[in-house]
């Protein structure tokens, strides 16, 4: 009774591996571009899956036996933070006056960061739908 799990993110985290959580419990990790199986708990024919990495989660999927499900990262999510090293660039080169600069990159880091810890990270869908 298990399910197909395939890692298809962008370079977003691509040097360590991803935490899978089945049913809240840690199941093994599973890295980029990788395809595992993973059981489901023993006399359940559903189970809830996320996967969370470095801070950034994803939503909650309920699976059963036979799923083949994709992780994916979020388009949005990956935008907004290179939008934000961006916008750090040009702060830098930009703006003389250190205190100013200071100021503005802590204020944008902590906007940006917390408008990331809002959303999903990462996707996770099946793909084949019964």
């Amino acid at each position: 009774m298990s399910f197909k799990l395939t890692r298809k993110t962008s370079w977003f985290g691509s040097a360590t591996g991803m935490d899978v959580y089945i049913d809240g419990a840690e199941a093994e990790k599973i890295h980029r571009l990788e395809e595992k199986h993973y059981e489901l708990p023993k006399k359940r024919k559903r189970a809830t899956l996320t996967v969370s990495q470095q801070g950034m989660k994803s939503n909650a999927l309920e699976v059963e036996t036979g799923d083949d499900v994709v992780i994916k990262t979020n388009k949005k999510y990956s935008r907004i933070f290179t939008a934000f090293f961006v916008a750090l660039m040009a702060v830098i080169f930009f703006i003389d006056d250190f205190l100013t600069s200071t100021a503005f990159i802590v204020f944008l880091a902590m906007a940006v960061f917390y408008y990331l810890s809002k959303i999903d990270g990462f996707i996770i869908e099946k793909v084949n739908d019964k």
